[in-house]
């Protein structure tokens, strides 16, 4: 994830934020029947995702102020 891209995750709403949160979780999701299916080899996509998941909830978390 790029500095630029987590300063414009910042700028955002608790609402949007959320939103690409279930977005992420489903990423996730389908990333992971198409590994187990033998249609995806990269196996690095798991750990983006996992981040980005993790960077969302820490914003969502965060004190508003």
């Amino acid at each position: 994830m790029k500095k630029s891209d987590k300063i414009a995750l910042k700028d955002k709403s608790v609402e949007s934020l959320a939103v690409d949160l279930r977005s992420q979780e489903k990423k996730l999701a389908e990333s992971l029947v198409s590994f187990h299916q033998g249609h995806l080899r990269d196996t690095s996509v798991f750990k983006k995702i996992k981040y980005q998941i993790a960077y969302l909830k820490t914003l969502i978390n965060q004190p508003q102020s």
